[in-house]
């Protein structure tokens, strides 16, 4: 397997799609770096000139020249942080939408494997670090290397002794670096570490504040998340001690090299092999000689989270999705909707099997519902004919054709699923119904309310089907959120409708009413339906009882009751139950 290239060349890979603004970034560097370099001039030009030779006169000119030099600096500068900063955005857009793309197209595994809150911080904390070092950091790096590198040709130029001097603390400028670079690489990757962690445990406490809350535990999660908030504390803390370490070992060096000069500049001055106007200008190129070193280690902090969180991103963006279409994958457009599970063995993990040997036919428009004790596979069924995930051994055909054939959208689209706890996205009703798909008309959206009876929810809500939703859809009940599902469910006119405990929360009322929209729905249509209730199941063409992952009964409802087995247990166990 091909090893992965660094992220940080992994991330200048990004740069490439906006050539001309870095090709313009660069001009102004260059042009940026040689203005900066034209004030030591004009001051040694000045002390040689004016000053030392007494010429007032001639002070005004070159006054103006050195106003015209910083004000020329300042616009360049200006230029090139706005430059670097629109090619910082749209870089960090370009990686954003490359890092969301990628996990939308990931299969349930990954999901079931990787916290919420880790690929929050992902898409949101790791990428702004990138953007931030590409908006200031790496302009500020290359504009420093290519200013440090005239610096040096100049101090030469001037006086090859004393650049000698200046160059002699170079290595401990460079063994400082060193230490500091990987100390900092260590502690930037315990910051984004904990980060995540942090985040990660913030949103399960706040999506299960309900639990919290009902049985007093806020202590204990307050307690877990100081614990969390703690460690990134000390995170943060540790890369400090590491700037603390770095900045005053530079300010130490640079006092070094000014003394090496002072000494040996005077010693040139008394010879007279060495001005006044060249000892002030060798003073000042000293000082520009530190400045970009002092700026390029404070660019350090950016570049080095930059890579951390590059290795981040890479990581998810070189997971490769675990479904895929298949090469001449098959256009599901004309399937009519029959279901066969010919010895499936399935597992989330290796070692824990799930279903083992499952095999049963649903023929097209017929109904199967499923039923059996709690972790017997029933919604693992579920899972492989939408093919949220892949079988391990045996096969799921659709139409005659195994899932894995299919191109995945195209199949899914000729699926919908209505599951226990519905998910409503922000906007309005309508949008939620027809999933953002405008290309749907508001006239089938409306029959299709009306159809699975939710078109009295949609009458009380004061702007109707307009009317907005909240997060997750917080301002409907559970039994109001699952009629809205019924509706999207119908309205995209699947071939396959697939219902998990989908009617768990509909109160007895609303539930004659809802068995009236699925005979409905239910017409010319293959239904799998897992249900809890097994009076809701009594009309299904075939019942299928699980235990244990494996096929322990099937028939119809009067069969099951006769051959006297689980299911005539669960079914007596509920009745018992209901009676009283």
């Amino acid at each position: 397997m091909k090893k992965p290239r660094l992220p940080l060349w992994r991330l200048l890979a990004y740069v490439g799609r906006h050539r001309g603004l870095v090709a313009l970034s660069v001009v102004t560097m260059i042009v940026g770096a040689g203005v900066d370099l034209l004030l030591p001039e004009i001051v040694k030009r000045t002390v040689d000139g004016p000053i030392t030779m007494r010429q007032p006169d001639d002070l005004p000119l070159y006054a103006l020249a050195a106003m015209a030099v910083l004000v020329a600096g300042a616009g360049l500068r200006s230029a090139r942080a706005i430059i670097s900063v629109r090619t910082g955005r749209l870089i960090g857009m370009s990686l954003r939408m490359d890092v969301f793309r990628h996990i939308q197209g990931q299969g349930m595994r990954f999901f079931d494997r990787t916290p919420v809150g880790v690929l929050t911080t992902r898409v949101t904390g790791d990428v702004e670090a990138i953007e931030e070092f590409f908006s200031s950091g790496v302009a500020a790096v290359f504009h420093d290397i290519l200013k440090l590198g005239l610096i040096v040709c100049v101090l030469f130029y001037v006086n090859a002794q004393l650049a000698l001097c200046v160059l002699a603390v170079v290595p401990l400028l460079m063994i400082t670096a060193a230490v500091f670079m990987r100390r900092s690489r260590r502690d930037f990757g315990r910051v984004r570490t904990e980060v995540a962690a942090t985040n990660a445990y913030a949103t399960e406490a706040i999506a299960g504040m309900s639990v919290t809350r009902l049985f007093q535990r806020r202590r204990h999660a307050t307690q877990v998340y100081a614990g969390h908030a703690q460690k990134l504390c000390d995170a943060h803390l540790a890369t400090m001690r590491n700037f603390a370490f770095f900045f005053p070992a530079v300010q130490s060096l640079s006092a070094l090299a000014v003394a090496l000069v002072i000494h040996f500049g005077a010693g040139g001055i008394r010879g007279g092999g060495f001005s006044y106007g060249e000892f002030f200008q060798f003073y000042l190129l000293i000082d520009l000689f530190f400045e970009p070193i002092r700026t390029l280690s404070e660019n350090l902090n950016m570049m080095l989270q930059a890579m951390v969180s590059g290795e981040r991103l890479f990581d998810v963006l070189d997971t490769p999705p675990e479904i895929e279409d298949p090469e001449n994958a098959r256009d599901a457009a004309e399937v009519r909707g029959a279901v066969r599970f010919e010895d499936v063995q399935f597992a989330y993990k290796a070692d824990e099997p799930v279903l083992r040997g499952v095999s049963f036919d649903v023929p097209a428009g017929s109904t199967l519902a499923i039923v059996g004790p709690t972790g017997a596979g029933k919604s693992s069924i579920l899972n492989l004919v939408s093919r949220f995930y892949d079988v391990r051994g045996g096969a799921v055909l659709v139409d005659r054709e195994d899932v894995r054939s299919y191109a995945v959208r195209s199949l899914r689209s000729r699926i919908a699923i209505v599951l226990q706890d519905v998910f409503l996205f922000r906007g309005s009703v309508l949008d939620n119904i027809r999933l953002f798909d405008e290309d749907i008309p508001r006239e089938r959206v409306e029959e299709a309310v009306r159809a699975v009876h939710a078109d009295e929810v949609i009458r009380r809500l004061p702007q109707g089907l307009d009317a907005h939703v909240e997060e997750r859809g917080a301002n409907f009940s559970a039994g109001e959120r699952q009629l809205l599902a019924f509706a999207r469910a119908l309205v995209h006119d699947p071939a396959i409708l697939v219902l998990d405990e989908a009617t768990s929360s509909i109160d007895t009322a609303t539930e004659k009413l809802i068995q009236e929209a699925l005979e409905a729905m239910r017409k010319d249509r293959t239904t799998i339906v897992v249900a809890h209730r097994l009076s809701t199941i009594k009309s299904a063409d075939k019942i299928l009882v699980m235990r244990r992952g494996q096929v322990a009964e099937q028939g119809t409802h009067e069969e099951l009751l006769r051959q006297g087995g689980l299911y005539r247990k669960l079914y007596e166990l509920q009745v018992r139950h209901e009676s009283h």
